[in-house]
């Protein structure tokens, strides 16, 4: 009878337990193993519900499990009368495996339903980046701006954007907003000194490829840009020192124009 009553007590106690609430605490503290274990207990007692399929689904994102979060992702899709969360996560598990065109599909049914929705916008319009789809990039994060002026990145791929369609004095002045505001984003500089080099500023090419150099020696490319914006003004004694220190470091360069002037 002892026994029984303590089977009972046991059962009565596990029947308790909120797995989801569980998972969703491991999940906030960023303990993913265990927040799947908890999801998955969860859904073992109640597999039809949303919230566990999207947790799970959540969890499995952060652990990089994208074609299991996908599956998730998808149940909540098919099931639930209001799937924009789950669009944009299985949006961003596409983003992330490179499938490009899946994620901007994705990420356009969010924008249906939720037309100011930032990430959305922002992970549409680099998704036109990768696409070279350069219009529809900027027209994106234009809004991603407007619904979020303080995010740095945006400036940035909008920058890469405007230039890749020839606004490059456009393109400098969004580097150049970054870079008052993160002075520490070297790749900001380094795309805006092939901005100046593109339009023939050398000088202050040369200012931009010298500070990501000074900061990271093995951004050994700025170095050879840097080399060939000497090379333009004629300074050939600094143009061989850079383009000859460049490969000494492992540098491989792509066209030989230094072999005219650099014995």
């Amino acid at each position: 009878m002892t026994r029984i009553y303590f089977l009972f007590i046991i059962i009565i106690l596990i029947s308790c337990i909120d797995y989801g609430k569980d998972g969703l605490e491991a999940f906030d503290q960023g303990k993913y193993k265990e927040a799947l274990e908890m999801f998955n207990f969860a859904l073992a007692r109640s597999p039809n519900n949303e919230s566990y399929h999207y947790n799970k689904a959540r969890t499995l994102e952060e652990l990089e499990n994208y074609e299991e979060a996908l599956v998730e992702y998808s149940w909540v899709v098919r099931n639930s009368p209001m799937p924009s969360n789950a669009y944009l996560g299985r949006g961003r598990c596409y983003w992330k495996m490179e499938d490009y065109e899946s994620a901007g599909m994705d990420f356009t049914n969010v924008l249906r339903a939720s037309p100011d929705n930032f990430e959305a916008h922002y992970l549409r319009g680099r998704v036109g980046l990768k696409l070279m789809d350069y219009a529809n990039a900027i027209e994106d994060l234009n809004v991603s701006i407007r619904l979020n002026p303080t995010h740095e990145m945006v400036y940035f791929h909008r920058a890469v954007a405007l230039g890749q369609i020839g606004f490059i004095e456009s393109a400098i002045h969004d580097f150049s907003k970054i870079i008052e505001r993160n002075t520490g984003l070297l790749q900001a500089y380094y795309n805006r000194g092939i901005c100046y080099q593109r339009i023939d500023r050398f000088e202050s090419a040369i200012e931009d490829f010298s500070h990501v150099f000074k900061n990271d020696k093995d951004k050994l490319e700025s170095l050879w840009r840097r080399g060939y914006c000497y090379l333009q003004l004629r300074n050939y004694a600094k143009a061989c020192k850079d383009f000859n220190e460049a490969i000494k470091h492992g540098f491989k360069p792509e066209v030989t124009y230094h072999l005219k002037i650099c014995k």
